[in-house]
């Protein structure tokens, strides 16, 4: 049998590359790197070419903000694009 890291078949522990989270759980950086996507796909679709992808993007960002609330990123970054902002206000 292979061992599941480098290191495993003498005991040594490896440190983890990343965090694990258990469902519906995200690191800020991933609520981060999420946003930033589905925003920058906003500004380069045209709504009326493309309804359902637009729609998407739209409903994903705002599953993405309690998230970014909870970590503060909403508190130290201005969203310039009003349409965005507009989808994150309260």
């Amino acid at each position: 049998m292979y061992p599941s890291h480098q290191g495993a078949q003498d005991g040594r522990l490896v440190a983890p590359s990343q965090q694990h989270y258990g469902p519906g759980q995200m690191s800020a950086a991933s609520a981060l790197t999420s946003f930033v996507t589905y925003a920058k796909a906003m500004e380069d679709l045209d709504e009326k070419r493309f309804p359902v992808e637009y729609a998407g993007h739209r409903d994903r960002i705002r599953e993405l903000e309690p998230m970014l609330r909870v970590h503060g990123i909403l508190d130290v970054m201005e969203i310039r694009n009003p349409e965005i902002a507009a989808l994150l206000q309260r």
